[in-house]
């Protein structure tokens, strides 16, 4: 079995540099030709279920590549992105602004220390791995998540058995594809590729 983590297209909150996760926020026009080449890119590998964060950025990426697709759209609360309370929509200098001690120890990302009133990917490794573990018990061969970089980034973390703070060393960009392989004989999970954006490169 396969699944591919997809991230959600561009919104202007991640044009800006802005941070996002319970702002519920569409994707803008790049956001949307990003999700067109991602569903002409996913025609090729048979997806058969995609599986949605009900976020609106999640919503549209899934809607559109599902033109290319045809296939059910299943809407998962559990597959947000993670809660990043006070910091939510705040840019870099605004957080340091606004918890200027916690902020310097959190962006040594030497532990997994959670958001300002919001979580830590523990938390996100949590409700995300039962969408997984659902997938994983299905009959799907091709399962796809559209999901936000957060929660991809802590998923692969724990598929790696790394530790929740090493998630901030991957780059999960807009209309990203990482693919982890699940065996379903085995119980063994490999990734194949993390990040994937060879279907952009023109854009």
């Amino acid at each position: 079995m396969n699944i591919y983590l997809l991230r959600h297209g561009q919104t202007n909150l991640n044009k800006y540099g802005k941070y996002q996760s319970a702002a519920d926020k569409e994707i803008n026009e790049l956001g949307k030709n990003q999700a067109e080449l991602l569903g002409k890119r996913l025609k090729k590998y048979n997806i058969d279920i995609i599986y949605s964060s009900d976020l609106k950025r999640a919503l549209q990426t899934s809607e559109i590549i599902n033109k290319y697709i045809n296939t059910d759209i299943i809407i998962k609360e559990e597959l947000r992105e993670i809660n990043m309370g006070q910091w939510d929509t705040l840019n870099m200098e605004q957080r340091f602004l606004s918890h200027k001690e916690y902020a310097e120890k959190w962006y040594e990302h030497l532990e997994d220390l959670p958001y300002p009133g919001g979580e830590c990917g523990a938390d996100v490794c949590i409700r995300t791995g039962k969408v997984v573990e659902e997938i994983k018990t299905g009959k799907h061969e091709n399962a796809a998540v559209v999901t936000s970089a957060g929660a991809i980034a802590a998923l692969l973390s724990s598929f790696l058995g790394l530790e929740q703070h090493n998630r901030f060393k991957m780059d999960i960009d807009n209309c990203s594809i990482s693919i982890v392989k699940y065996d379903t004989e085995s119980k063994a999970i490999g990734i194949k590729c993390i990040n994937d954006c060879g279907h952009l490169v023109n854009l």
